[in-house]
């Protein structure tokens, strides 16, 4: 795991999403990181989701992500060209992760406070205005 991530979400020990300091997100599963950009974040918590949904079917397919089952019943999921083997419960845990650093990174401005620096800024007021020329 990069002792540098700033972690968004975790569901377990050694199994986070994190940003980098290059700006791209990594999913951290155990021993394997994978890069994701930031902009793909929510199309693979809809794969997920969706295979959630529909009970498993034979092959899920959304952008760079795939879903298939493997021949000893557990679940791969390929992240463009790197993969994974899951159990149907850690496809759940998966799911959820995703979907909680989807939340937390796509509408980080709707938390912040009204005012521009935080709650103990000190708002200026500006000086009157006064005429260059008086007559």
């Amino acid at each position: 795991m990069d002792p540098h991530l700033a972690t968004v979400a975790i569901a377990a020990p050694g199994r986070l999403i994190g940003v980098a300091p290059d700006g791209d997100l990594r999913l951290v599963w155990d021993a394997a990181t994978f890069r994701l950009p930031i902009y793909d974040l929510p199309h693979l918590a809809a794969a997920l989701d969706e295979w959630c949904e529909e009970e498993e079917p034979p092959f899920l397919r959304r952008g760079y992500y795939r879903l298939t089952h493997s021949a000893d019943g557990a679940i791969q999921l390929w992240l463009h060209n790197g993969g994974i083997l899951l159990s149907r419960e850690e496809v759940r845990t998966l799911a959820r992760l995703v979907e909680t650093a989807a939340q937390e990174l796509c509408a980080p401005l709707c938390r912040q406070q009204r005012l521009p620096f935080g709650l103990g800024y000190r708002r200026l007021t500006a000086p009157p205005a006064e005429r260059q020329w008086k007559n």
